[in-house]
Formats: C-alpha cells, structure tokens, sequence
C-alpha cells in the first residue's frame, strides 16, 4: 500500500503560519520599543535623569539575551508553537502589571522579566518558519513575517506617545497587554504543531547537545560575534531620540515616536522588496549597501540645524538598511544547525541583545565624551565599516561574486 507523500509546501501553503506569527511578533515588538519615546515623560515622573530612564532599555535587552539560553531548549522539546503561545501569555500578565508600577524600581524590574518572555516570541517564531520554509524561500518569508513584526516596533513607537500624552502612560501597557492577549489566542486556534516532529525530552544534558551541535557549525562564531556588534550600532541610538529631539526642537513624545517609527517604514520597505532585493543584490551586496544606508541615515541625523521632522525620513532609510544587514543575518542562522534550529536562533537573539543592552551604555559615554554629533558620527562610522566587512570576513551563503 503506497503512503501518500505530504503536499510541496509553497509560499501560498505559508501564508497562515507567516501571518499568524507575523501577528505574535508585532505583539512582541510593540512591546518592545513602547518606553522608547516616553523617556523625557518617564523622567519627569519619576524624578530620573535621561540616561537613567534609558537604562530600562538595557535592562530590557539584557534580560532578553539572558533567557534566550534557556528558551531555545525548551523550545526545541516542548514544541515552537507551545513555547510561542505561553510567553505571549505570560507577556500579557507582566505589560498589565506594569500599570501598577509606582516607583522607578519596580517599573524597570518588571520590564526585565518583560524581555524575558519576550525572547521566547520572535527567535522562536524565526526558527518555526526555517522548520517549514525551505532555504530557497526562506529570506523571503522571513522578510514577509518581519514586515508584521515591524509595524508592531512602529505602532509601539508612534503610538505609545501619542497614548500618553492623551491618555497617561500607563494605558499604554493596556494595549501591549491586549495585543499579547490576542496573539496567544491565534497561535492556539489557528496553527497546529508538525506531526513529524522529532523533539529530545527536556534536560541539561539534552540542552548542552543542542548547543554542542551549533556551536559545530565554524560560521557560528563569527556570525554571533558580526550581530552583537550590529546591535550595539543600531539599538544604541532609539532610547536617546526624544531627548535629542526634545533639545533640538522641543517636540513631545508622540511627534519623537513619529520620527522613531520612521525605522519601522524603512523594514516595512524591506519586507514588500525581499524576493526582488535577494535576487538582485545577494547577501553580500546586501550587507554592505545595508551598512552604508545606515551611515547614512546617522550621519544626516548628526546634523543638529535640520527640522526635525527631517529625522522621520533619516530613520526610514537607516531602517530600510538595517533589515538589507539583519534579515541576511537571520536567514543565514536559520541554517546554522538545522536539527537544533530553535537552540540556534536562541543564541543568535541571544547575541543581538547583548548588543542591544550594551548600545545605550556605549552612546551614553559616547554622548558624555563627543557631544551629540560627535558620537552619532561615531556610530555612523561604525556601522558602515561593519557592512563593508561583513561579506570579506563571514561566507554567506547564496552571494554573489
């Protein structure tokens, strides 16, 4: 008696999975990068200066890469859609507790066990499309998935200014709670884990072979090394725009989240143009264009006499360069080690949060010692090194010559 094989799986048969999580991760980036543009609002609330209240950014990352060692094991043994499910839930619970945070302390706590649960949306979600995905359409889904990924990092930044400022800032955790809510919902009632899944039981021993079997991979290393130092770049500057352009022009939080949000437009870009920039341009190409858009875009922004509405268009095209850099990155992750691909993914958000945790730090002492346009130059300077080195330095797969 002949088994029936399984249906081919094309774009079309993605596109539940790719909307679904592409709904989870907007639930996650939106809260993400909520705080960014209430900094001068959370200042003055509680009586903090700048850089203490753009610490809640780094404690956020810090504590995303930090779980990202644990959720990548349990993800690869009780199911990627499981683990998706529970932490957008749990993601629910800590945004509402947020409401009732009524010193500087507890606020930054709970937004630390936030980027905990977070980290258990986006790379897990990544790893769920490389299970389903084959490599040929990979990029492309992925760059499907990150265009709803990215409008909820642009509605967290627009809106949650404009929120505030009509509402207070606390019933912006109240819409990140819903939209967390409704997410685990979808995961739960529309999408069904892989019959053939094969998954280890969950231990220390198992978890250490999964990493054994990524850390086999020699591209690994460099990789993991190339986005630490992309996040630290890139995420160094969203916790210090409002007061920048708060000095510059004595704008409020919700036209600073506009100017935030210009990133997201720039991704959504990315997303519509992946099939046509993969074939096009290839990996390589990708990442050097993509650092030198982002040189760009920080320089311009370095210049303080422009309007600052200017700052909207500068940050779409350093966001539009930063997805031609960091969605070569993910595809090429998912390939890492593809029978521990969560594992993988795990220690690749892993890496790109420790940037992200270490980026504010390092443009603070940057601001300290260089003033404003001389650190964003810095960074400007970096950035675009790191793309031009990138394809010299990490083979990357499908470039071309």
């Amino acid at each position: 008696m002949n088994v029936a094989s399984p249906p081919p799986v094309t774009a079309e048969s993605l596109h539940p999975l790719i909307l679904v999580l592409g709904a989870c991760g907007f639930a996650s980036t939106f809260t993400m990068r909520i705080v960014d543009p209430l900094v001068p609002t959370l200042a003055s609330e509680f009586t903090r200066s700048i850089p203490q209240v753009a610490g809640m950014a780094t404690a956020f990352s810090f504590s995303y890469a930090i779980g990202q060692p644990f959720l990548g094991p349990i993800a690869d043994s009780i199911g990627k859609l499981k683990t998706i499910g529970t932490c957008l839930f749990l993601l629910a619970l800590l945004s509402l507790a947020a409401t009732f945070a009524f010193s500087f302390e507890l606020l930054t706590a709970v937004r630390a066990a936030t980027g905990i649960v977070a980290g258990g949306v986006i790379p897990v979600a990544m790893a769920a499309i490389g299970d389903r995905a084959p490599m040929a359409e990979r990029q492309v889904m992925l760059g499907r998935f990150l265009v709803l990924m990215i409008v909820g990092q642009m509605a967290g930044a627009a809106f949650s200014g404009v929120i505030a400022e009509h509402i207070g800032w606390r019933s912006v955790f109240v819409v990140a709670a819903a939209m967390a809510a409704v997410a685990a919902a979808l995961v739960m009632l529309v999408l069904k884990p892989r019959p053939d899944a094969a998954r280890l039981p969950l231990s220390f021993k198992n978890a250490l072979a999964n990493y054994g079997t990524v850390f086999a991979n020699p591209r690994t290393k460099l990789l993991y090394a190339l986005v630490i130092t992309e996040g630290s770049l890139v995420f160094g500057m969203p916790p210090y725009v409002a007061a920048i352009l708060q000095e510059r022009a004595g704008i409020g939080s919700s036209l600073s989240g506009l100017a935030i949000a210009g990133t997201g437009i720039g991704g959504i870009v990315y997303g519509i143009l992946t099939r046509v920039l993969v074939e096009r341009l290839g990996p390589a190409r990708m990442t050097t264009v993509g650092g030198l858009l982002m040189a760009l875009g920080f320089a311009l922004f370095s210049v303080p006499t422009l309007p600052w509405w200017t700052a909207i268009g500068f940050f779409i095209v350093n966001g539009f360069g930063f997805f031609l850099m960091h969605g070569t990155f993910q595809a090429q992750a998912t390939e890492l080690a593809p029978s521990a691909r969560s594992s993988g993914m795990a220690l690749f958000a892993c890496s790109l949060f420790m940037g992200h945790a270490l980026g504010p730090v390092l443009m603070g002492l940057a601001l300290h010692l260089l003033g404003t346009s001389g650190a964003i130059l810095l960074f400007a300077l970096a950035i675009g090194l790191l793309g031009f080195a990138t394809p010299r330095i990490l083979p990357l797969a499908g470039s071309r010559t």
